[in-house]
């Protein structure tokens, strides 16, 4: 038996000895019996400095109550597992420990003694303050992200792409994706691709050529029809990554419809500044010796043989064309001051197509007038109104070198509006042409100088109404003009 205890005396101390935790051994009243190198590696204490002192007295670890409640706890066989403290070195610094206090009891089942396991735990936590750190700032990095996503103006769209190089399915999209699309973002995610953009359409053709060029990033511009039938100019920036080996594509696109319309209304509004700077500069330098010209025209015209007639007609006519472009500018340069009273558009009209009937007659055009309904009266600058009329019916005039019809429609849309509509059966003009007109200096016309219209389109503007025109190639030409009644 004694060769036993002795045996199991040894085991016990190359436990102690050998064991990676600081390890302690108190007796009754706290003063140490024994510590394990482990312990002086923690705490910085040799054995000898700290062997029959009160462990609760070594740096302040805790006062002699805490002993005493610490005893009561182990004397009924209760163990103290992994408490958590913070506990000082010898040289003051501080070390995150993990304490396991256990009773020590004799043969007779006496509680003789403690001993405490300590674990120190200063790198786990700091680890573990680093891995909260750096959840804390993933979850609000994540939140940064999703509120750009789900907030941004632009939509933004995450697209899985096929091994054909086409868009697949919608991994993910954002509320402004889901507004354009017409689509809840349940649907979108839950619909294939094609089901949503055509795989012909321009903007899949252009995306698809780009992936197949190895392109990873990329910025389009494209024109693409929603489901509401609403045409809209994008622009589009791409970018081509992998996720958990699937190819995907993140899709920013930008309505840039509105831009480019301001755009053109900004090139129009230069080109009109243009005009007006143009305008007074020439149209004072060529009244000046248009002027003398007609006075000698008309003193040799008195004197002229009629074949010399023949040639002075025709100078007269080219120097009415040239006041006539003259007046053009100086109107564009310096509008005149406008008096607006109620008028009879019907009656205006009627006045118009007597004045311009006989150039339509020698062209066999003729101009049908229609009303329907009682015409209430119309709000508005009459001379410039007919100044209107003429430029447009001229130009429908001109527009049928082989004659036929011309209709002017009037028609009271509702309470506040009334319609106008020019339809003739002349060449008509392409789509390409008709969105330039109102233009300064653009003219579909071989002699024309494009200020005719840009006129018409100032003074409805001015009239607070709407002039639009709609043409096929060959079939003719429809112009429609709204009018405020007020």
């Amino acid at each position: 038996m004694k060769k036993e205890l002795e045996y199991t005396k040894e085991q016990l101390e190359s436990f102690i000895n050998h064991h990676m935790d600081a390890v302690i051994i108190t007796d009754l009243e706290g003063q140490i019996l024994r510590v394990n190198e482990a312990y002086e590696k923690v705490y910085g204490w040799k054995s000898h400095e700290v062997i029959g002192k009160k462990y609760y007295d070594i740096a302040g670890a805790f006062s002699k109550d805490v002993h005493e409640n610490i005893k009561k706890t182990v004397a009924e066989k209760e163990a103290i597992n992994r408490v958590e403290v913070v506990r000082a070195r010898k040289d003051g610094s501080l070390v995150d420990l993990r304490i396991t206090i256990s009773p020590i009891f004799n043969g007779k089942d006496e509680l003789v003694g403690l001993s405490g396991v300590c674990v120190d735990i200063s790198e786990a936590k700091k680890a573990k303050q680093e891995l909260d750190l750096l959840h804390r700032k993933l979850k609000e990095s994540e939140l940064k992200y999703r509120t750009l996503f789900e907030y941004a103006n632009d939509a933004i769209y995450l697209l899985e792409i096929g091994s054909d190089h086409f868009p697949a399915r919608f991994v993910e999209v954002n509320e402004a994706g889901c507004k354009r699309f017409g689509y809840t973002r349940e649907e979108l995610l839950s619909m294939p691709c094609h089901g949503i953009i055509p795989s012909d359409s321009d903007i899949v053709q252009k995306t698809v050529e780009e992936i197949r060029n190895g392109n990873l990033s990329f910025t389009l511009q494209s024109q693409f029809t929603f489901k509401s039938g609403e045409i809209k100019k994008l622009e589009y920036s791409g970018k081509l990554f992998n996720i958990e080996n699937k190819k995907v594509l993140l899709i920013v696109s930008r309505d840039r419809t509105e831009y480019l319309k301001t755009e053109e209304l900004l090139q129009k509004s230069e080109k009109l500044a243009a005009v007006g700077q143009l305008a007074t500069a020439i149209a004072h330098e060529i009244r000046n010796p248009l002027t003398a010209i007609k006075g000698f025209m008309q003193l040799l015209t008195e004197k002229a043989s009629k074949e010399e007639l023949t040639y002075m007609n025709i100078i007269s006519s080219e120097i009415e064309r040239i006041e006539m472009i003259t007046d053009e500018f100086m109107s564009v340069a310096k509008p005149q001051a406008v008096t607006f009273q109620s008028i009879d558009l019907q009656l205006l009209i009627q006045q118009v197509i007597l004045l311009l009937q006989p150039q339509a007659t020698m062209k066999n055009i003729f101009i049908e007038l229609n009303s329907y309904g009682e015409m209430p009266f119309v709000y508005c600058e009459s001379n410039q109104m007919k100044q209107v009329f003429i430029n447009i019916l001229k130009n429908a005039i001109e527009a049928m070198p082989s004659g036929g019809e011309i209709k002017v429609e009037l028609r009271k849309k509702d309470n506040n509006h009334i319609h106008i509509q020019i339809i003739d059966e002349g060449v008509g003009i392409s789509k390409e042409r008709i969105k330039h007109l109102g233009e300064p200096f653009y003219s579909i016309k071989e002699d024309g100088i494009g200020l005719g219209l840009m006129i018409c389109f100032n003074i409805i503007q001015q009239h607070k109404g709407t002039l639009s025109i709609e043409s096929e190639v060959n079939k003719g030409t429809s112009v429609e003009i709204c009018l405020p009644l007020d």
